[in-house]
């Protein structure tokens, strides 16, 4: 591995550990909680879709993380990279929206 991978993989762990901060401060301060709290929702029901979404970005964090690594290593072109990512975006997508319906109705 040539000095300019070292450097791009450099910049991707040092992204990742930002995200990863970031929503565990969200995760402290309740951010997602006290938003929905705001628009209406109640306590029971913020709490749970905040939580679940929370994970969700976690998870989210770890699989882009993996994806820009592949193509950091030259595993994947510049092609595959962006279907792969937009792949992963529409799962992402889906998995919040399956996650805020979930939550949903259960307080319906």
């Amino acid at each position: 591995m040539n000095i300019l991978h070292r450097v791009a993989q450099l910049v991707l762990d040092i992204n990742k550990i930002q995200a990863e901060a970031v929503f565990k401060v969200y995760g402290r301060f309740g951010l997602y909680r006290r938003l929905y709290i705001v628009c209406g929702f109640p306590e029971g029901t913020a709490k749970g879709l905040g939580e679940r979404l929370l994970a969700l970005g976690h998870e989210g964090v770890a699989e882009q993380h993996e994806i820009l690594c592949r193509f950091t290593r030259g595993d994947i072109g510049g092609v595959q990279l962006i279907e792969e990512l937009a792949q992963w975006f529409s799962g992402y997508m889906e998995n919040c929206q399956a996650a805020a319906m979930t939550e949903l109705q259960a307080a319906a």
